[in-house]
């Protein structure tokens, strides 16, 4: 069976609402299982746990006796309804009110023609909810049938309503809507004023100062025929033969007709009896609306079988509007009611309405109830699709979804209409009307048989259960704070977040002015060509402004869509668009095409992410953590192509799946049909069907990236004015962009990642957040010979190395020498068998590859080798929360051949001889490795790194050259040392600390000693809301600054250290004046915790911090609408007491003696480590630097706040006895990395 793409604008434009297409997609909605990362930060809303209202409006009118054309057991429309109807109430979601109204299904008795109009049969109420206690004190009195048992929940109940409901009755759905209105708003109860005994009186469950009867009377009714209210008077039934016509003719859908020949000679045996009967009513009940949250959707589901239709016969006018009788659209002429005279006709019909009319307290015509909404509705508007008794009902849904009906309540409080034809297929004027009615998006459906009905019934409610999770979650346009400044351009990342797979994003250029303003539009330069002002962007909280203007498109603000590269792609057919589908690694060889054409090489299975032949097992990644079998986390895709994500209790293993169930083989079958492979690949490369156009073979371009959320750009100088920015976003292409026009001149798309793209197609709802390429890039500028320019000829290359992070466990290195001609230079990934399977433990590609130079050799020769540095990367087990257990994957750090790939070292392979369980590191290792040169001969000789599991580690290479073998460079004696260890508590405990990033270090000189510090601060980053771990910062003394540690050597532990709050509170004690071993800051507020690594300059360390609360510090309110607030902060301490040494915030007013610890910096976003921008040098009146007068002033910035945090006016001494950050700068004091401007200096 090819598998189905379902290609969503394309379904939306050939089908109304196809009811099959439903069914098929209705499971989807229940299969999102959401996985941990920081974009939870996105859904941090609970209004997903308010649960929506919806109202069942349904049909029971005469036409519901009708036999279902086709049904095995011949049905009737109403026995289907009540089969289905039970069928879809025990299956519905949990997470939902349900109530019920119904119409008609009265007898023909003296109140037949204004009855079949009811009130609320029962309030809308959580769906497993026990009914016994809230109907008892009703039960003598109401007109509802009795709870099979007292445990028996709502779900039960509605559907035990239905199933005692016969078929009578017109079909009034406008007034009965008008009701059902007034139920959501909270009005005062109309059609369903009256005692409950009554059959069309409200519940009263469902209003408020219940109506009394102040007059009654007993009367004779027929039980049998459904005239006898609850009210029977105690032993006067009995049982009679009763005349009946033979052959009835019916000619309306009310069941309405004439007796053929006037035949009366049957007889049937029926049961009469006398009730009581209210003759007046007191009171003025009032519905009690179900709308109680802000954010809490409502819904209506209207089913009939009928158009609407109501009582006509000549000459009682042509009235029209709510609780009037408005003429159907054929009008019944005398001859039709043969053999009775017409005069005999027009007086009993006469006089039958003129009595119930005396009866009824006749409302306002609903176009006043609508007032501006009614449009002219019920006066001069034609009849909608031509039914008179019509008439304002597509008006009054309309009204309904656009006002707002609670007014006590924040926002806007709306209802949306789901209609559902039953039916009708013999009808298409009915059908055309009922979808009119419809106000939900996709909210119309049809159904002519038992499966379809039931059908209809489960998409709805299935749709509603999935959009409450989203109902009222913002709509974010957030911009990363991933400023990248190149001279004086600045790029910035911007993405939308969505409740569907599809996140928006964008990458726009804007300017920074030589005093550190961010501007766009026009530009204004200085004789020197410095940018000196232009438009504003963003305002003094890092906040885009309304008419933020970019350098490569029209004013956009905070559109994320607008302007930007997004709106520079090329056409989807002049695009190049690049996969590694091939041997052939040019990725810009035809092989290599992500083009229709590439029928060879981009196969329905790479497509799809399924095995080429049956010899393939599915792709999975479940780990047999307790080696029974089960992996509780992970997941595989299945041979439809479909990827399931595995999240389960280690404990009771519920949620968990056996291993062997899922690792089969799949038959090698063509798995797309052409026209389906055509469109997923079109679909890639930018192409969707145009909305606007009923031809489905009319397209439009997609202007589309992807989001940036962890992956930073990077521009790459090619020199001659050739400059290209490289963009990775989770849609999974890497964009090479022409930085003067922002135009893409290609893409690449790792083959990995193809199977995504159906998913994007589709754009299904999830809170799965779809991840592609959303790894840091590094460039390494390779000049072979050193001779500063970059030349082919020469050897030299240009190569750009990614891994994918949360989009896989790969690393590829691209060379990108020629900008045009991009080759994949290697690739690596946990699939290889080579190196004693050490790329079997690498886990999700998080750790940046750090360049550095290694040698290579033995005690007679060696050679130096360029390298890359990176941990092992994430297990992805660490996401749930419920423990800390031992990764399986990760707990590893890799150096690799830069040019080859060549695995040179691994600490678990090299050290511990490939042996997961003597490698004392026994968490993954996600974050980058801080490389160092101690001896500074020009080559690496100590790593230090952190892992998941609160741990810091110190490796010594060259430990081989003290040892007393001949060997030099054998990194097998490599010497691994714990540091630290400050995640202690076991799984559960507030000490349960993660560390994600590379501890930072600084060496320090004080008097005539040198010392080394390391910083880091901890937190969860995957679960970036979590409460439960108290994080902090640290900054650690470490003892042996050039000598290796000693053997049995002791791990700090948080008891070792001091709290930075409460200690140096002599101005002359810190780190370097006592026997500290380091200090910890806890933070003030909960939850708060370090996502980004540290940053030590000038005897400052500066990081950034989220916490789930508002800038004041207050944690989220009770309230399920209010979405929980979030905020980052940036801090700048003092290296050695942690104390405060700046005024963040330039405000004297806060902080001790003005100097903050901290200022917030952003709203609803990991903040980013701070960056360390040089500015241009200059003399010390600002002119051009000469002899003996030439500074170099240095910020600090994080985010995009509009000031750095650090700049010259705000720093001070921090009692080290070194100033502000001005003034000249050794750069090879600096131990750090470091980022700056490359502004072109001149002599």
């Amino acid at each position: 069976m090819p598998v189905k793409l379902n290609h969503k604008n394309n379904a939306m434009k050939k089908i109304r609402c196809s009811l099959r297409w439903l069914l098929l997609t209705a499971p989807l909605l229940f299969a999102t299982v959401l996985m941990a990362d920081e974009t939870e930060i996105y859904f941090t809303d609970k209004s997903g746990k308010v649960a929506p209202n919806v109202l069942f409006v349904i049909d029971a009118s005469g036409s519901m006796s009708q036999v279902v054309t086709g049904d095995a057991t011949g049905r009737t429309r109403l026995n289907v309804l009540k089969d289905s109807f039970q069928e879809v109430m025990s299956t519905a979601p949990a997470n939902l009110n349900v109530g019920l109204m119904h119409y008609a299904n009265h007898g023909l008795g003296a109140d037949y023609w204004w009855s079949s109009i009811k009130g609320a049969n029962f309030p809308v109420t959580p769906i497993d909810t026990q009914v016994q206690p809230l109907i008892a004190p009703y039960q003598a009195d109401d007109n509802l049938p009795n709870p099979a048992t007292g445990t028996t929940v709502v779900r039960e109940f509605l559907a035990s309503i239905v199933n005692s409901w016969d078929a009578n009755g017109y079909t009034p759905i406008v007034d009965s809507l008008y009701e059902a209105a007034r139920y959501f708003r909270g009005d005062t109860v109309e059609w369903g004023m009256d005692v409950p005994s009554i059959g069309w009186a409200a519940h009263p469950l469902t209003y408020d100062n219940a109506p009394t009867c102040t007059a009654s009377h007993q009367e004779d009714c027929v039980k049998s025929w459904g005239q006898c209210n609850t009210n029977i008077v105690a032993g006067s039934c009995t049982t009679t033969s009763h005349n009946q016509c033979c052959n009835w003719i019916t000619t309306g859908g009310d069941g309405s007709g004439y007796c053929k020949d006037d035949d009366y000679t049957c007889s049937s045996v029926i049961e009469k009896c006398q009730h009581t009967v209210c003759d007046a009513v007191a009171g003025a009940p009032t519905y009690k609306s179900p709308i109680e949250y802000s954010c809490q959707a409502n819904y209506l589901v209207l089913m009939s079988d009928g158009k609407p239709e109501y009582p006509y016969f000549p000459g009682l006018g042509d009235a029209d509007g709510t609780r009037y009788y408005p003429p159907s659209v054929k009008s019944l002429a005398m001859s039709d009611f043969n053999p009775m005279p017409a005069p005999s006709w027009t007086a009993y019909f006469t006089g039958l309405v003129a009595t119930n009319n005396s009866q009824i307290k006749v409302a306002p015509p609903l176009q006043d109830y609508l007032g501006a909404a009614a449009n002219g509705c019920g006066t001069t508007a034609a009849a909608p699709r031509g039914y008179n008794s019509g008439r304002c009902g597509p008006e009054l849904t309309r009204w309904l979804a656009d006002t707002d009906h609670n007014a006590t309540l924040q926002g806007k409080q709306a209802v949306d209409t789901y209609t559902v034809a039953f039916a009708l297929g013999d009808e298409p004027t009915g059908t055309a009307y009922l979808k009119d009615l419809a106000t939900k998006a996709d909210g119309a459906f049809t159904a002519d048989n038992a499966e379809e009905l039931a059908g209809a019934f489960k998409a709805i409610l299935n749709s509603i259960s999935k959009a409450s999770s989203s109902f009222s979650s913002p709509t974010y346009a957030i911009d990363t704070n991933n400023m990248l400044s190149h001279s004086d351009e600045v790029y910035i990342p911007m993405f939308d977040r969505s409740s569907t797979a599809v996140w928006s994003g964008n990458l726009k250029k804007f300017a920074r002015t030589v005093d550190g303003k961010i501007v766009g539009g026009t530009l204004v330069r200085d004789a020197k060509n410095r940018v000196t002002g232009g438009d504003p962007v963003v305002n003094d909280k890092g906040e885009f402004v309304d008419t933020a203007d970019d350098l490569w498109g029209p004013p956009s603000g905070s559109d994320v869509t607008g302007g930007g590269v997004a709106s520079q792609l090329p056409l989807p057919d002049d695009r190049n668009l690049y996969t590694d589908v091939s041997a052939n690694s040019d990725l810009t060889a035809a092989a290599n095409a992500l083009s229709v054409s590439n029928t060879n090489n981009l196969t329905d299975a790479k497509l799809l992410g399924l095995p080429e032949t049956p010899a393939e097992k599915v792709k999975y990644w479940l780990p047999d953590a307790d080696g029974d079998g089960t992996s509780c986390l992970g997941y595989y895709t299945d041979c439809d192509g479909k990827k399931h994500i595995v999240v389960g209790d280690y404990d009771t293993k519920v949620g968990c799946i056996t291993i062997s169930s899922v690792a089969i083989t799949c038959p090698g079958v063509d798995h797309l049909t052409d026209p389906e492979r055509e469109n997923l690949i079109n679909f890639a490369r930018g192409e969707i069907d145009d909305p606007t156009s009923a031809d489905p073979d009319v397209t439009m371009p997609r202007k589309q990236m992807g989001d940036m959320l962890n992956s930073k750009p990077l521009v790459v100088d090619y020199g001659d004015g050739e400059e290209r920015i490289f963009a990775a976003t989770n849609e999974g292409f890497l964009h090479s962009i022409n930085t003067d026009d922002g135009e893409e001149q290609w893409a690449f798309m790792p083959k990995n990642l193809l199977p995504n793209v159906k998913t994007f197609m589709e754009n299904l709802p999830t809170k799965d957040h779809v991840y592609g390429i959303d790894g840091p890039l590094t460039l390494w500028n390779y000049d072979k010979n050193l001779d500063g320019d970059i030349q082919t000829a020469d050897g030299d290359k240009r190569v750009l190395f990614f891994g994918l992070r949360r989009g896989g466990k790969a690393y590829y290195a691209l060379d990108i020498t020629s900008p045009d001609s991009p080759v994949v230079l290697w690739k690596k990934d946990n699939t290889l068998s080579v190196d004693s399977n050490a790329w079997q433990e690498l886990g999700e590609t998080w750790s940046k590859p750090t360049l550095a130079k290694m040698r290579i050799g033995s005690s007679t020769s060696s050679e130096i080798r360029n390298v890359l540095v990176f941990g092992a990367g994430y297990d992805a087990s660490k996401d749930a929360e419920t423990g800390r257990q031992a990764d399986q994957i990760g707990n590893d750090v890799m150096i690799v051949d830069a040019l080859t790939g060549d695995l040179h070292w691994s600490l678990q392979r090299d050290v511990y001889g490939g042996n997961a369980a003597t490698n004392p590191v026994k968490h993954s290792v996600p974050g980058d490795i801080r490389v160092l040169d101690m001896d500074r001969n020009g080559t690496l000789d100590r790593l230090y790194f952190a892992d998941t599991g609160g741990n810091v580690w110190r490796v010594d290479m060259d430990h081989d050259l003290r040892d007393s073998d001949p060997d030099m460079y054998n990194y097998d004696d490599a010497v691994l040392t714990k540091i630290a260890e400050l995640g202690e508590n076991g799984n559960h405990g507030t000490d349960t600390r993660k560390f994600f990033y590379e501890p930072d270090t600084a060496l320090i000189q004080h008097n005539g000693k040198v010392y080394m510090t390391i910083s880091l601060g901890s937190g969860y980053r995957t679960h970036p809301l979590n409460t439960n771990t108290e994080d902090r910062f640290y900054v650690l003394m470490e003892p042996n600054v050039y000598n290796e540690p000693p053997v049995g050597f002791t791990a700090l532990k948080n008891a070792d250290l001091v709290d930075a709050k409460t200690s140096f509170s002599d101005p002359n004690d810190n780190l370097l004046t006592g026997t500290y071993k380091g200090w910890y800051y806890d933070f003030a507020h909960k939850g708060e915790k370090v996502l980004a690594p540290a940053v030590t300059f000038l005897n400052k360390v500066v990081f950034t911090t989220f916490a789930p609360v508002d800038a004041a510090g207050n944690e989220p309110p009770d309230d399920p609408c209010i979405v929980p607030p979030n905020s980052a902060r940036a801090y700048v301490l003092d290296l050695f007491t942690g104390k405060a040494v700046a005024n963040l915030d330039r405000d004297t007013g806060t902080g001790t003696d003005g100097k903050d610890e901290f200022v917030v910096a952003g709203f609803n976003e990991i903040l980013d480590a701070a960056k360390i921008i040089f500015r241009m040098p200059t003399a010390a009146d600002g002119g051009d630097c000469a002899a003996g007068d030439c500074e170099q002033t240095v910020e600090i910035r994080v985010g995009k706040l509009e000031m750095p945090v650090l700049d010259a006016s705000n720093d001070e001494d921090g009692g080290t006895g070194i100033g502000g950050v001005t003034g000249s700068v050794d750069l090879t004091d600096i131990l750090p990395r470091m980022f700056w401007l490359d502004h072109n200096v001149g002599d």
